[in-house]
């Protein structure tokens, strides 16, 4: 209390009375770290929303959501795109690969999503898993399977075969015959 003027005083220190001076609705833009956080939580509800078969409309926000918290969300910008593609939308897909490609280049299967997308949307142009899917990535399975789709799409059923056959010697979970070194207990 001031003796003077009889008046009560407080001790606050700087950081709790910036806190009392800020409006209610002016709040702080959390950390990076935070944004990242949430959109993994965001990402992850959306996956969860596509195993129970939740409305599309759902599934599409929590991708969304995603983005808007972390832009390089690389798996939502991929399963925004999957989705894009499967309604057709080739433009809305191949942007959201385009995207991927740039925040994660080194991973080689957004690649082969590209090709196959850009093959849907323009028939005639070369397609970009055959130059930078199975070429460039020679034992991934999904670039050989999306290559074949492609060469069977455009009436060369040869160079399909070849990319089958990749495909199915390469993708373990595709049952096939034993290998010839495999050993028998």
């Amino acid at each position: 209390m001031e003796a003077v003027s009889g008046q009560l005083l407080l001790d606050f220190d700087r950081a709790e009375l910036k806190s009392l001076l800020q409006f209610p609705g002016e709040r702080t833009r959390p950390s990076r770290a935070a944004r990242q956080q949430e959109a993994e939580a965001w990402f992850e509800k959306g996956l969860e929303l596509e195993q129970t078969g939740a409305p599309l409309a759902q599934i599409i926000e929590a991708y969304e959501k995603a983005l808007e918290l972390d832009p390089n969300s690389a798996g939502a910008l991929v399963n925004l795109g999957t989705i894009h593609y499967h309604l057709r939308k080739w433009d809305a897909a191949e942007h959201c690969y385009r995207q991927a490609l740039e925040v994660d280049a080194a991973t080689r299967w957004r690649t082969s999503n590209l090709g196959i997308c850009s093959t849907k949307r323009a028939t005639g142009r070369t397609p970009v898993p055959l130059s930078g899917g199975a070429a460039e990535n020679p034992n991934y399975a999904d670039a050989h399977y999306n290559a074949a789709l492609i060469y069977q799409s455009q009436g060369e059923p040869m160079r399909a075969v070849h990319h089958w056959k990749a495909y199915l010697r390469l993708d373990a979970a595709v049952p096939g015959p034993p290998s010839p070194s495999a050993s028998w207990i």
